[in-house]
C-alpha cells in the first residue's frame, strides 16, 4: 500500500509504503519516503532500483523486520539531508556503521535512530560521518552510558538527543561541538562532570542542557563549573530536596532555569538563584510550602530569594504552596523586571494592596484555580502594561464596577474568568450590560458562554450567566423598612440555631477547644509529633551487598517510582566518613528502616551488627518503624538467635516473583506509608 500526499496541483512531495515486500517505482518530485510496517530485511542499493533517480531529501524506517543495512544502501540518495531509523528491533548495529559511509557527508544534517532497544554502541559507531553537520537523536533505546568516545569522530555534532534511555553513567570528553544536550528521562543521579581538574571544559559549546527526569538528589556550585556558556538549563523532575547558596553562581551566562515537578523540595536558601543573567525562572508543580521556617523547611528569607535575580523577566510558581499573605508580599516585594508571572494552583486567597503596582511592566498574569473570592480596585490600580490577565477557576462570586479599573477593561486583550461561582443577583447586573455593551465578550475569549455558570440563586443554579437579564426595576435598592425587618428576623434565627447548635454539639465544641489549644501548644514548640516530613529520608535499607542487584534494580525502582526518598549505603554515604558513622547517621535520617533478608544476609557478621541497631530502634518507636522483607528463604543453619528473636517478634513479608507480586509491592508500600502509632498526647 502506498500513499501519497500532494503540496500542490502538480507536484507530489510525501510518500508512504506500507505492507509491502519490494520497493514500488514512485513519482520523481518525492521529497519525503516513509517506509513503515513492511517486510524489508535487507536493505541496499538495488533495493531503491525503483526509484534511484528521485531526489529524495528524508528517508525514514519504521517497524520493517530489517536486519542488515548494507554499506552501499543510500548511494544513490545524494541530497539526503535526514536519515530516520526508528523501531527496528532486529536491526544489527555493526552493519548499520558502515551504511553509513554512503550517506553524503556534504548535506547530511538530521541522524534519527529511535526506539531500537540498542543497549550499546560500537565504539566506531560514527567514523563514516567525521565530516559531517549532524544533529542526532538516540531517543528510546535502552543504553545504560552515554560514551562520548563513540561520538568523538564527528566533528560538527550540534544537537545529542538521548533522553528516555536507561544512562546512569555520563562521559563528556568528546563533545566540543555540542550545543544542545538532552538527557532526561534516564536513570542519572548525579551531575556529569564537565571538565578536568584544570578547567578546561569538555563542553565549550554547550548552550541548553536537560537532566530532566532523572534522580538527582543534590548539587553544589560547583557541580556547574566549565559551563560558562551555559544558556538554558533544565532540572525538572529529579528528587532534589535542599537548593543552597549561590548553586548556580558559576553560570555566568544562564537565562533560562527550569526546577519544577520536583516534589521532595523542602529548602530553599536565601541566595539560590543569585544571577545577574538570570531572565526565565520555572519552579512549577513542586507542591514546595513557601514559608519561613526553621529547620531546613520552606524558604530562609522570603525577601530576598528574587531580590538576587535584578532582571527576571518571567516566574513560574504554579502548583505550589502560597497560602500565608505575608510571604506573599515579602517575595514580590523586588520584581520590578517581570513581564510574565505564573500563580496558578498556590493556594492564594487574597491579593495585597499594590501587590502589582511593584511591577510595572507586567503583561501576563495568571491566577488560576486559587481561592479568591473578592477583586478590588486597588488590586489593579495603575498596572497599565497589562494585556492577558487570568482569574479562572476561582470563588469569585461577583464582577461590578468596582472589581476592575476601567482603563485596564480597555487596554486587556484577554480576560479569562470563566470557571468562577457567580451569583446570579442584581449585584452583577453591571458586568453583564457591560458585555452586552461592549466588546468585553471578544476578550473573554472562547470560554464564554459556556462556562460561565451560575452557581447561586438555586432556582438558576447550572444556567448560564448569558441567559441572566436582570432589570432594573428589580434591582432598586430595598427601603429601610424592609431592611430593618430583614435585619431583626436573621437576629432572631441566627440566635436561635446558635442556641439549638449550643445545646446539641456539646461534644463536637469540645473538641475544636481541644484542637485549637493543641494547635497552640504545638506551635509554641511543646512537643512534635512525628511523621516523615520531620525526617530527610523516608526510609534506610538495610541489605546485604550480595544482594545488591536486586535491591538497587528492583526494590528502589519499585519504592521511588512512588515518590519515596530511600537512603542507601552505596549511593548517599558521606565520602571519608566511617560506614559505621554513616549507618547511624543516616538511620537517624530516615523514617522507616526496610531489612532485606536473605541466607547472605544471615551469614553475614556485618549484617548482624546492623540488626543490633535496627533491634534498639525497635524498642524505642515500636515495630511499625521496621519493615522485614524475606527476600530469600533463610536456612536453619545460618539462623543466628538475634535473627530468630526478631522475625518471632516483628511481621515480615516474602518476596516471590510472578503470582501474588503485585500483592507484596502493595503490603511494602502500605508498612512504608504506614504512621509510626506514636500514642496521642493530652493537653488537658
Amino acid at each position: 500500500m502506498t500513499h501519497l500526499r500532494r503540496t500542490n496541483q502538480n507536484s507530489w512531495e510525501n510518500a508512504t509504503c506500507s505492507l509491502l515486500h519490494y520497493i514500488p517505482a514512485l513519482p520523481r518530485n518525492i521529497a519525503k519516503l516513509t517506509l513503515k510496517n513492511n517486510t524489508l530485511t535487507l536493505i541496499n542499493q538495488s533495493v531503491f532500483s525503483n526509484i534511484s533517480s528521485i531526489k529524495l531529501k528524508t528517508l525514514c524506517f519504521e517497524n520493517n523486520s530489517i536486519e542488515t543495512i548494507e554499506d552501499d544502501a543510500f548511494s544513490d540518495f545524494k541530497v539526503l539531508t535526514e536519515l530516520n531509523i526508528t523501531d527496528e528491533k532486529l536491526l544489527n548495529v555493526t552493519s548499520l556503521k558502515y551504511s553509513f559511509k554512503s550517506l553524503p557527508f556534504t548535506t547530511i544534517k538530521k541522524l534519527c535512530l529511535e526506539k531500537n532497544d540498542w543497549n550499546e554502541l560500537p565504539q566506531d559507531m560514527f567514523n563514516f560521518l567525521s565530516k559531517a553537520n549532524i544533529f542526532m537523536s538516540l531517543k528510546n533505546n535502552l543504553l545504560t552510558e552515554l560514551k562520548s568516545s563513540v561520538f568523538l569522530p564527528i566533528r560538527n555534532l550540534q544537537t545529542l538527543r538521548i533522553e528516555e534511555n536507561e544512562i546512569v553513567f555520563v562521559d563528556l570528553n568528546g563533545l566540543s561541538t555540542t550545543e544542545l544536550l538532552d538527557l532526561s528521562n534516564n536513570n542519572i543521579y548525579s551531575i556529569p562532570i564537565f571538565c578536568k581538574n584544570t578547567n578546561k571544559t569538555f563542553v565549550p559549546q554547550l548552550k541548553y542542557l536537560s537532566l530532566a527526569y532523572n534522580s538527582i538528589r543534590k548539587f553544589s556550585k560547583e557541580s556547574f563549573r566549565c559551563l560558562g556558556n551555559l544558556k538554558n538549563l533544565n532540572l525538572d523532575g529529579n528528587r532534589i530536596r535542599s537548593l543552597g547558596d549561590n548553586v548556580f553562581g558559576l553560570l555566568y551566562d544562564l537565562k533560562r532555569l527550569s526546577i519544577g515537578d520536583n516534589q521532595h523540595l523542602r529548602h530553599i536558601d536565601s541566595f539560590a538563584f543569585s544571577s545577574s543573567s538570570l531572565e526565565v525562572l520555572r519552579l512549577h508543580r513542586n507542591h514546595f510550602r513557601f514559608i519561613e521556617r526553621k529547620f531546613k523547611k520552606g524558604v530562609s528569607n522570603a525577601s530576598i530569594i528574587f531580590r538576587t535575580i535584578p532582571n527576571l523577566k518571567e516566574l513560574d510558581l504554579s502548583k505550589n504552596h502560597l497560602t500565608d499573605f505575608v510571604i506573599l508580599r515579602k517575595l514580590f516585594s523586588s520584581t520590578r523586571n517581570i513581564r510574565k508571572l505564573n500563580l496558578a494552583s498556590t493556594g492564594i486567597k487574597t491579593i495585597p494592596d499594590g501587590f502589582f503596582q511593584k511591577m510595572p511592566h507586567i503583561e501576563w498574569l495568571t491566577l488560576h484555580g486559587n481561592e479568591l473570592e473578592l477583586l478590588k480596585q486597588s488590586i489593579f490600580e495603575n498596572v497599565s502594561s497589562m494585556r492577558e490577565l487570568y482569574l479562572d477557576g476561582n470563588n469569585i462570586h461577583v464582577i461590578n464596577e468596582k472589581s476592575f479599573p476601567s482603563y485596564l477593561l480597555k487596554s486587556l486583550d484577554v480576560l479569562e474568568l470563566s470557571g468562577n461561582q457567580f451569583q446570579c443577583t442584581c449585584e452583577i447586573k453591571w458586568f453583564l450590560d457591560t458585555i452586552r455593551s461592549t466588546n468585553l465578550s471578544i476578550k473573554l475569549k472562547k470560554n464564554w458562554p459556556k462556562y460561565y455558570i451560575c452557581h447561586y440563586p438555586d432556582n438558576l443554579k447550572k444556567s448560564l450567566l448569558a441567559d441572566y437579564f436582570p432589570t432594573t426595576a428589580e434591582c432598586n435598592p430595598l427601603n429601610i423598612l424592609s431592611m430593618i425587618i430583614i435585619t431583626a428576623c436573621s437576629s432572631v434565627l441566627i440566635l436561635l440555631v446558635c442556641v439549638i447548635l449550643t445545646f446539641n454539639c456539646q461534644i463536637n465544641i469540645k473538641n475544636a477547644v481541644y484542637l485549637f489549644r493543641l494547635k497552640q501548644r504545638i506551635k509554641n514548640g511543646y512537643f512534635s509529633l512525628e511523621s516523615s516530613d520531620d525526617f530527610e529520608f523516608d526510609a534506610f535499607v538495610v541489605y546485604c551487598d550480595a544482594d545488591r542487584l536486586w535491591v538497587h534494580g528492583v526494590l528502589l525502582k519499585h519504592l521511588e517510582n512512588s515518590n519515596l526518598n530511600i537512603c542507601v549505603h552505596h549511593r548517599d554515604f558521606d565520602v571519608g566518613d566511617t560506614i559505621m558513622n554513616n549507618i547511624g547517621k543516616y538511620m537517624a535520617k530516615s523514617w522507616k528502616i526496610i531489612v532485606v533478608l536473605s541466607n547472605n544476609f544471615a551469614k553475614s557478621e556485618w549484617c548482624q551488627w546492623e540488626i543490633d541497631l535496627v533491634q534498639e530502634r525497635r524498642r524505642r518507636q515500636g515495630k511499625e518503624v521496621l519493615i522485614l522483607l524475606m527476600y530469600q528463604q533463610i536456612d536453619s543453619k545460618h539462623m543466628t538467635t538475634p535473627l530468630r528473636t526478631l522475625l518471632e517478634t516483628t511481621p515480615y513479608l516474602s518476596y516471590k516473583e510472578g503470582f501474588g507480586e503485585y500483592l507484596f509491592w502493595t503490603a511494602v508500600m502500605k508498612d512504608t506509608n504506614k504512621p509510626l502509632n506514636i500514642p496521642p498526647t493530652s493537653i488537658f
